[in-house]
């Protein structure tokens, strides 16, 4: 592999920015000096003006493969990830067939390993009668349980189960937390509600507080390493809050962090998720809470769907959003806005995903660890639009908002896999019209 030098640009860690230089070798982060050194013979590649963050790692996507590859594929979802300034992703288990077991962990694996243009890790999924069959597999991020139904047919609503996990294996457990029963019960309350901000009153808070106090009581019961997915309410943050310990970290999406229910009249089914969008007050919890250190990371939950699937009555539309390659200019423009600072940015998509997941040699700009790294410019201003956006499913409930800060350059073991070409937004043309109900 080939030597170079990242010259004239600010290092950004999870502590602080600094002015430096990052030489590579053989994919490999060789050393990392302030200032603006002499570089020799070695290539330079010249950031002038631009900040140099570690490679984003995504702890939640729906890449779709097996099974759904109409809605995404792994060249198209690493496409996504790249542009977003994401290197590494970990993939959910619902799939089509759902990986519950070694094999289909390893049939996985052969259809994807050839697809990805990122680092990749998967998940397996629990079912209620798998859990020896999990405890045995190798090779896996962690063990996904969903604790009420959303897409696929992966579903442990007893506490039983649960337990068993817990008690009987070693992997991670990651859980998608809303009570079933609860779910079921608001369900028959708004039956006949065919609004998509019924959505939001099906799956209320209460099923979400629920699930995370149960499943944390067991957790603490077994001191067992327990993560978090998608948390959205104030009554979740306060429950964590009590349970906190080392063991058990949380996550939030970017679509809980700039969308409320209140954004049901714009956007409709598009914004249907699992949980649901919350309330204004919820929302500004969740930013709290990424300040205080609740909240230990942001994942996007990039889970693609079809427009015409969107366009369905409410009944009848998916659960999901894609995020992958808006999560970063999101999150740049909220820096800009002074709503966040950069360095807490690549805490949350970076460093802290990598060190609670024990993702090795990702995560700083350290020597010895991967050259996985993103560039971005925080001066660039652009409207979000489906034209330039890779996922396979071509849409994004962020259509025409202007955001400003992106992505310019993403390297993936020292190779530059995407690079931000004005000219090619130049020459899609900025006025475009968006196919879906906005």
């Amino acid at each position: 592999m080939k030597e170079f030098a990242l010259i004239n640009g600010k290092i950004v860690t999870h502590e602080k920015v600094f002015d430096g230089t990052i030489f590579v070798k053989d994919g490999k982060i060789d050393c990392v000096k302030d200032g603006h050194v002499d570089t020799g013979d070695v290539e330079k590649v010249d950031v002038s003006g631009k900040f140099i963050l570690p490679g984003l790692v995504d702890v939640h996507v729906h890449f779709r493969t097996p099974g759904n590859t109409e809605k995404e594929d792994w060249i198209h979802g690493s496409k996504a990830a790249l542009a977003g300034g994401v290197t590494t992703v970990l993939d959910m288990p619902n799939n089509n067939p759902p990986v519950v077991s070694q094999e289909s962990l390893e049939s996985k694996r052969a259809l994807v390993k050839d697809e990805a243009l990122v680092n990749f890790g998967f998940y397996a999924g629990a079912t209620k009668d798998n859990v020896s069959e999990v405890a045995a597999m190798k090779g896996i991020a962690g063990v996904k349980i969903y604790m009420g139904s959303s897409t696929g047919g992966l579903l442990v609503d007893d506490l039983q189960t649960l337990e068993k996990f817990m008690t009987e294996t070693d992997h991670l457990i990651v859980l998608h937390a809303e009570n079933e029963a609860c779910i079921r019960e608001y369900a028959r309350q708004f039956d006949g509600d065919e609004s998509p901000s019924a959505h939001s009153k099906i799956r209320d808070p209460r099923c979400a507080y629920e699930a995370v106090k149960d499943a944390l009581h067991l957790a603490k019961k077994y001191k067992r390493r327990t993560h978090l997915a998608h948390v959205s309410t104030v009554a979740e943050l306060d429950t964590i809050r009590k349970f906190k310990e080392d063991y058990i970290s949380a996550e939030v999406t970017p679509h809980h962090l700039f969308l409320t229910d209140a954004d049901y009249g714009q956007y409709g089914n598009l914004i249907r998720v699992n949980p649901p969008v919350r309330g204004l007050a919820d929302q500004v919890a969740l930013w709290q809470a990424l300040k205080d250190g609740t909240i230990d990371m942001i994942a996007t939950d990039h889970a693609p769907h079809l427009i015409v699937e969107k366009n369905l009555p409410y009944l009848q539309a998916p659960s999901g959003v894609p995020g992958v390659q808006t999560m970063l200019p999101l999150m740049l423009n909220a820096v800009n806005e002074g709503r966040i600072s950069l360095e807490k940015v690549v805490e949350l998509t970076s460093f802290n995903p990598a060190m609670k997941f024990g993702i090795l040699g990702k995560g700083l700009l350290e020597a010895g660890y991967d050259a996985d790294i993103t560039i971005v410019d925080m001066d660039k201003s652009e409207r979000i639009c489906h034209k330039f956006l890779w996922s396979k499913c071509n849409w994004s409930p962020f259509h025409n908002w202007v955001l400003k800060g992106f992505p310019v350059k993403t390297f993936v073991g020292g190779n530059l896999m995407y690079e931000w070409r004005d000219s090619f937004w130049e020459e899609i043309g900025q006025e475009v019209e968006f196919e879906g109900k906005i």
